[in-house]
């Protein structure tokens, strides 16, 4: 495994020794899992653009992205980059808030109007993604369904087969993570959802994916080499501070951190803007703050001034950018923009979400925690387990 070592500059026997080995694994193989994305794409490009003619101008359909945990945070993250991209307004909406409050977020006044549902799902076995689809038939009048799976045989895959209007998209084989937490599943299902909705830059998409895995694949050993560095700080605090598209990532990161240390750092996200307004009384000497710099210059001021001011005020706390920042300080992980014509942003944003997931995965070695299964007691599960979703009875 040559390409392992390239990444990590260690063989994949350390990490097995450390219950480790599926997660490493996935975190270094998202490259050739895009390359092959790209490829399914292009290969499938008639089949979806096929669909998106039936369903007709976008700005005429209510988009509503969905998911649970980080298949939401996929959906989010999507709804970003795809209205920086090309303009298209989506809503995203995790499946566990739409099964639990189906009249909320389809209500009476809107259900005749054509909506467009893209389910996000790794296993795509979790009771609230077979769920949320079921309740949106049932309310809306004209509904179209998109699944982005990594499992072509899961029961979100079949149910989404089962209507007329509808598109399955499996991601490459090796895309359904093995590990518990969600990795290379995260990067491609999002790099398909932005490809789907942005169809007129569909072909110049798909051309810079291949050139994104180039610029992560170079650059993997100084993001491994930097996370596992912080992670030996020593921290009991990690909070995420994104703004814009990048929000979406940070709540991703997050999550990781929580679900790898199996809940032993504590961590939580907010905007740049947000966290002055009361998260951040979260800071002591043993916090960890990442900053995710957002490439657009209007959005990059609001971090680049929470930035300067959370390093102006550090007292034993590390602050460690994301990006490309006019700042000075002492952690700064430096994310490539290797000329990319129409993806940047996305580049930027695969980059650092990569990093995140490296910083959990060695957070939770230097813990000493199994990271390929955090909570061998099944507190919480890989799919999760005892959700009942409830009959829905009313109707469009």
């Amino acid at each position: 495994m040559e390409w392992f070592r390239n990444f990590y500059g260690v063989g994949h026997e350390f990490f097995e020794e450390k219950k480790c080995g599926f997660t490493a694994c996935e975190i270094a193989h998202q490259p050739q899992m895009w390359r092959d994305l790209a490829k399914d794409l292009k290969a499938q490009e008639e089949k979806i653009a096929a669909f998106m003619v039936k369903l007709g101008a976008l700005k005429d359909v209510r988009i509503v992205l969905t998911g649970a945990g980080s298949s939401g945070f996929v959906g989010r993250a999507v709804a970003g980059f795809a209205a920086q991209l090309c303009g298209v307004y989506a809503e995203a909406i995790h499946t566990t808030d739409i099964v639990s409050a189906p009249e909320m977020y389809f209500p009476a006044g809107i259900r005749g109007k054509k909506t467009l549902l893209i389910s996000f799902a790794r296993s795509g076995n979790s009771p609230e993604s077979v769920g949320a689809v079921e309740y949106a038939r049932k309310m809306v009048k004209d509904l179209y369904e998109i699944a982005i799976v990594c499992d072509g045989t899961s029961k979100l895959a079949n149910a989404s087969r089962e209507t007329d209007k509808q598109l399955v998209l499996v991601m490459p084989e090796g895309t359904n993570d093995k590990g518990f937490a969600m990795t290379s599943s995260v990067s491609s299902m999002m790099l398909a959802g932005i490809a789907v909705l942005c169809a007129e830059r569909y072909d110049e998409i798909c051309a810079e994916i291949p050139k994104i895995a180039e610029v992560v694949e170079k650059r993997g050993q100084t993001f491994a080499n930097s996370a596992k560095e912080y992670a030996a700080f020593g921290f009991e605090r990690a909070w995420y501070l994104g703004s814009g598209a990048n929000f979406a990532l940070v709540q991703e990161g997050a999550l990781k951190m929580m679900e790898l240390t199996n809940g032993q750092v504590v961590s939580g996200c907010n905007s740049a803007t947000e966290f002055r307004h009361g998260p951040k009384t979260v800071m002591n000497d043993k916090t960890l703050t990442i900053h995710f710099i957002s490439p657009n210059a209007f959005t990059q001021k609001y971090d680049e001034d929470l930035l300067k001011e959370l390093y102006e005020q550090r007292n034993g706390n590390w602050v460690v950018a994301l990006g490309i920042t006019h700042e000075k300080i002492e952690h700064h992980v430096l994310e490539i923009e290797a000329g990319f014509a129409h993806c940047a942003d996305i580049a930027v944003g695969l980059q650092g979400l990569v990093f995140m997931q490296l910083l959990s995965m060695f957070t939770s070695l230097q813990l000493g925690v199994p990271t390929d299964n955090p909570s061998p007691s099944g507190l919480v599960n890989r799919v999760v387990q005892g959700v009942t979703v409830y009959p829905y009875k009313g109707g469009a």
